[in-house]
């Protein structure tokens, strides 16, 4: 996107130089849940005020550099504490790097008695909680939506380190990893017992993906995805804000190679609309009938109910049941009620 010799921190910079703006804290947030965004506290001379800046770069059109940078007057009491905290600061510069994530880089550069540049992915080191103030209150000046990096940021400091990272892709061997390093004991043990009592009804790879049905009080979905040669992503629609006890099931069968393929429907219905986005190819994945809806798997991991029937007539056809023939069973029961 910017190919010019000057970098776009640059040509933002040259944009504030020409304001009268200094340049006395950055914050570059780096790939950060797939944004690229700039934050920057200055200093205004010939005001005495300080103010911040923030720029989204995933949508920055350096051409019309001017519509694309928000800038905030900070009040003297706030930016009066930032300095106060800022100063006191004496760690030096530092690299915390952890090759297990994937983006969710942060880069702080400050320009306050001296240079110092702090990078980490993702969460604060608790070794620098010095900057803890001063991030929160140059993030109280920007848009409410990006409390949501700040919270994760802080995610050693208030114990939510665990429910953000089981959220993103993991380092992890899907069938030689050693599960005890991102499973709790007790998902271990539960899952375990999930497995062996064949809960794990249905489980069936599509393209770089596992999709998965456990039977634990109710249906839930797990879905399981290669992102790359090393790290996978791994979610259930359970409430639970950690690596739960139905993905470790599901790790399990796939391990002992325990597969056992999805229904495949078609839709003989005219209006599609409904149905368009739980389209795989020119089907549609089920698990079967439940309370007199037919379930489907929408391709993002969603369960969605459809009922099989409209004035009468069955709405979907069976191209792929099992061996006892029970989804079309099924279909054609309920057509008789």
């Amino acid at each position: 996107m910017f190919n010019n010799k000057k970098s776009v921190f640059d040509k933002i910079n040259d944009f504030l130089v020409k304001k009268n703006h200094e340049l006395v804290m950055s914050i570059y947030l780096a790939n950060y849940n797939g944004n690229n965004i700039y934050i920057r506290l200055d200093y205004v001379p010939k005001l005495s005020v300080y103010k911040v800046v923030w720029v989204d770069l995933n949508f920055l059109n350096v051409k019309h550099i001017e519509d694309y940078i928000n800038i905030q007057m900070m009040t003297k009491y706030i930016s009066n504490k930032i300095i106060e905290k800022l100063s006191t600061f004496e760690c030096e510069s530092g690299f915390k790097l952890n090759e297990d994530i994937i983006g969710d880089r942060v880069e702080i550069l400050t320009y306050f008695n001296g240079n110092k540049e702090y990078v980490f992915d993702r969460f604060l080191p608790l070794e620098w909680e010095g900057l803890i103030d001063p991030l929160a209150l140059i993030f109280s000046y920007l848009p409410r939506g990006m409390e949501v990096f700040l919270n994760e940021i802080f995610g050693k400091f208030d114990g939510t380190e665990e429910s953000y990272n089981c959220i993103k892709p993991v380092k992890f061997n899907l069938l030689k990893g050693d599960s005890t390093k991102i499973f709790r004991p007790l998902s271990i043990e539960k899952g375990t017992d999930i497995f062996d009592k064949n809960k794990v009804s249905f489980l069936e790879k599509v393209d770089n993906r596992y999709l998965a049905i456990v039977e634990d009080r109710i249906p839930y979905l797990v879905v399981i995805e290669e992102v790359d040669k090393e790290h996978v992503l791994m979610w259930c629609n359970c409430k639970a804000n950690y690596f739960c006890k139905h993905i470790y099931a599901v790790l399990l069968a796939i391990r002992e190679k325990k597969f056992n393929n999805f229904y495949k429907v078609k839709f003989l219905g005219k209006d599609e609309t409904l149905l368009d986005k739980v389209t795989l190819r020119n089907f549609y994945f089920s698990f079967g009938i439940r309370n007199g809806k037919l379930y489907l798997l929408t391709p993002d991991g969603v369960i969605l109910p459809i009922s099989p029937v409209q004035n009468g007539k069955l709405l979907f056809e069976v191209i792929e049941d099992d061996d006892d023939c029970n989804l079309s069973s099924a279909l054609n029961e309920f057509k008789l009620k």
